[in-house]
């Protein structure tokens, strides 16, 4: 994710595939940690997002991808036009999930809270993942919309865009 200068006006841009591979990446230590019952893995998944939202520049899944999946041709950039914001946003509620989850897990005997955490992540990033309806991009974007968050960067609204 990231912007792209044509002209004088900035393009906002995301790799789709980089997207992609984060949420299933998240869907993969979500599962991990709920059938595993490891709590660490949800605080792992928690710092991953964390630094994904707040420095996508060193993510641990953007890492991951650049020097794995696209150099060993598993994937391959699908850059398009769309806001990155949203998608930061995205991960940031679900960062927020998962260290509630943690901080349950850890230090409450309320576990089953905890998992329904984590596992309300799980399951917004296989909605993501599956037919691609991102359900924190649509709440950016109604928040943006109410003026609670600032607009999208370029013209048009939410669109899902399905698989």
């Amino acid at each position: 994710m990231g912007e792209a200068k044509i002209g004088a006006s900035n393009v906002p841009y995301v790799d789709r595939h980089l997207l992609k591979f984060s949420q299933a990446w998240t869907l993969g230590l979500t599962a991990l940690a709920f059938i595993l019952q490891a709590p660490v893995v949800v605080v792992i998944a928690a710092v991953a997002l964390a630094v994904s939202a707040v420095a996508p520049g060193i993510s641990p899944f953007r890492i991951l991808y650049r020097s794995v999946a696209v150099p060993t041709g598993l994937l391959t950039p699908r850059v398009v036009e769309d806001d990155p914001a949203p998608h930061r946003f995205a991960q940031g509620v679900g960062t927020t999930f998962l260290i509630a989850s943690s901080l349950v897990l850890f230090f409450t005997p309320a576990a089953a809270v905890g998992w329904t955490l984590d596992l309300i992540v799980f399951a917004l990033s296989s909605l993501n993942f599956a037919v691609g309806f991102c359900a924190g991009c649509f709440v950016y974007y109604h928040l943006g919309r109410l003026g609670l968050l600032p607009r999208v960067r370029y013209a048009g609204g939410f669109h899902w865009r399905g698989v």
